[in-house]
């Protein structure tokens, strides 16, 4: 057997693609050897033993360059075979990831590719399309594109074979292309935790919803048409915006406050309302709020203190590291002045964000001022959900994480010093390595034990594979959805034209929709949403089931109609319409 051909395709790589790729580890982390291959398309294989897991993927890696030059718009077909022999992953697979990306200083990723395999040889495969954005520019010359295998997420023992990496030009059709990644454990369509995520959803996120139809005189009006159309969801489906795009004039503006206002239903200002955005112009802030106020849609703060003097705080900050009580005094006044100046404004607020890597002003300060902090912010704006925030929590899938380790024992610091803390905030970036959905929840029920509200406070999937960034979408909003702690889904921004990972978008510049997209509008606006209609028994009743929050009921009988809007809680009586 052999690889089947591509037409018209050119290689990306030399002709022996195996001797091609190196590794830069030592041979005591890593040893790579070429072994004979029988029974599959191709003949040779790389025998990679990982002896040591890296602190990071890339840690340890196969690298190669570019044979030939990538033009903008060529459609890059890539293939590779992966088999384990032996894995200390807790999945007991074999892992690597395929990066195609250029050096130094911008590292541009155009592609990635993750594999998981057991024992017998899988095949990965993809393709993408260079984009001259991505790119920088309309071509990478030859020898300036790096090919990366990436090894080090387990001590393992894998072979890699097959790799093909081909250039199609930029006619080439795609939809006939094989593609298959592996992505997580726990993607396939009959995995067992599905079945039990559907079932919390029914009995978190519904609730009964009875209508009793009486005439004036307060009988039963039996045969009666009852419409329930919900209006909005109790749970908060939410995104990052810019302040300037809720301002701004133009076809793209008017485009993208429309799509907020039909997909989502809270905010969070991305930059406006960290402290050196508040302190350079507050006004873009208020003025954004303002106009979510008129629109009805809920604002939540982002950050108050994000405690690094080096980067995220304002210029002058830095030079009060030689003055503690200076600098206690700088933090302090800011914190009163924000939420003086937003008070009432803001649903909830980051008090602290990213604390395991941003610490420097606790460390001058003393532990102790994180709990004075959230005191002093719940003094300044009582009504105010206050929350901690941070990355690399649940997202990595590990039960034996350190920063997850810091993150609940600070919540528990916290708590036991009284504060007033409303909630934990988990942030939820992720690249093409994804948590099986089993950890994910594992995660989620380990910080449910403290008694606070979760909220997934920045979620993306920074991919090129779009079928893995939807299918996660899909599977990580549902298991959010289906835990009775989480309150709440805010994804970090929707629009490539306005993303800090613009890959990672639900739609693309063109405002055409991704996948991941269309997975997000299917799940908030049909699967989770209730439209139903019928008619009243002999008792006057209609009787249905319905996602909890705001709904508008429509009955009529005999040429009378009459409205109203209510609210479907879990304790929610049943409604009585009286047709006058």
């Amino acid at each position: 057997m052999a690889l089947e051909p591509l037409a018209g395709g050119v290689s990306l790589l030399p002709d022996d693609p195996i001797a091609t790729f190196k590794s830069e580890a030592p041979r005591s982390a890593a040893s790579i050897d070429i072994v004979p291959v029988s029974g599959q398309p191709f003949a040779q294989a790389l025998h990679l033993k990982i002896d040591k897991k890296a602190t990071n993927p890339w840690g340890i890696q196969l690298n190669a360059v570019t044979a030939t030059p990538i033009r903008a718009g060529d459609v890059i077909f890539v293939r590779y075979y992966l088999r384990c022999l032996e894995s200390k992953d807790e999945t007991a697979m074999g892992i690597t990831q395929l990066m195609i990306e250029s050096g130094p200083p911008e590292f541009r990723r155009l592609y990635e590719l993750l594999g998981s395999a057991g024992k017998d040889w899988e095949a990965f495969s993809g393709y993408f399309i260079a984009d001259k954005k991505t790119m920088g520019s309309p071509e990478f010359p030859a020898g300036k594109l790096n090919i990366h295998f990436r090894l080090g997420f387990a001590q393992q023992t894998i072979e890699l074979g097959g790799i093909q990496i081909v250039d199609l030009g930029d006619h080439a059709r795609t939809d006939n292309l094989p593609v298959h990644g592996t992505g997580y454990r726990g993607r396939e369509a009959n995995a067992p935790w599905r079945k039990a995520a559907e079932e919390r959803i029914e009995k978190i996120r519904k609730a009964d919803l009875s209508v009793v139809v009486t005439d004036s005189s307060g009988r039963p009006v039996p045969g009666a048409l009852v419409t329930v159309k919900m209006k909005r969801h109790a749970f908060g489906f939410g995104t990052a915006v810019p302040a300037e795009l809720l301002l701004a004039s133009g076809a793209d503006a008017d485009r993208y406050r429309e799509t907020l206002l039909q997909y989502f239903n809270k905010v969070v200002l991305e930059n406006d309302l960290k402290w050196p955005n508040w302190e350079a112009d507050r006004n873009k802030a208020a003025e954004g709020e303002a106009w979510l106020r008129s629109h009805n849609i809920p604002l939540r703060g982002h950050n108050l203190v994000w405690p690094s003097l080096q980067k995220h705080m304002p210029a002058d900050v830095k030079g009060l590291a030689n003055n503690p009580e200076a600098l206690r005094k700088r933090i302090n006044d800011h914190i009163v002045e924000e939420l003086t100046a937003m008070k009432g404004k803001c649903l909830e607020w980051d008090v602290i964000n990213e604390l395991y890597n941003n610490h420097d002003a606790v460390d001058l300060l003393g532990r102790e001022t994180i709990v004075d902090w959230f005191k002093l912010a719940h003094q300044t704006d009582p009504a105010a959900q206050l929350f901690i925030n941070d990355y690399g929590t649940i997202e990595t899938g590990k039960s034996d994480n350190p920063h997850t380790d810091a993150y609940e024992d600070t919540i528990r610091f916290l708590l036991s010093h009284g504060v007033p803390l409303g909630g934990i905030g988990i942030q939820s970036h992720f690249g093409s390595h994804l948590p099986s959905p089993e950890s994910v929840l594992s995660g989620l029920d380990r910080f449910y034990k403290t008694g606070l509200p979760i909220e997934i406070t920045e979620y993306d999937v920074d991919s090129t594979d779009e079928g893995l960034q939807a299918d996660f979408t899909r599977d990580y909003l549902t298991l959010a959805f289906s835990h009775p702690a989480v309150m709440g889904f805010m994804t970090w921004g929707f629009w490539e034209g306005s993303h800090w990972k613009p890959k990672a978008a639900y739609f693309r510049k063109d405002w055409s929709i991704k996948p991941a997209g269309k997975v997000w509008i299917d799940l908030i606006s049909k699967k989770w949403w209730t439209n139903e209609s019928g008619l009243t028994d002999a008792n006057g009743a209609f009787k249905t089931r319905g996602f909890l929050g705001d709904y508008e009921i429509t009955v009529t009988s005999n040429g009378k109609t009459k409205i109203i809007q209510t609210q479907l809680e879990k304790t929610s009586a049943p409604r009585t319409v009286t047709l006058d």
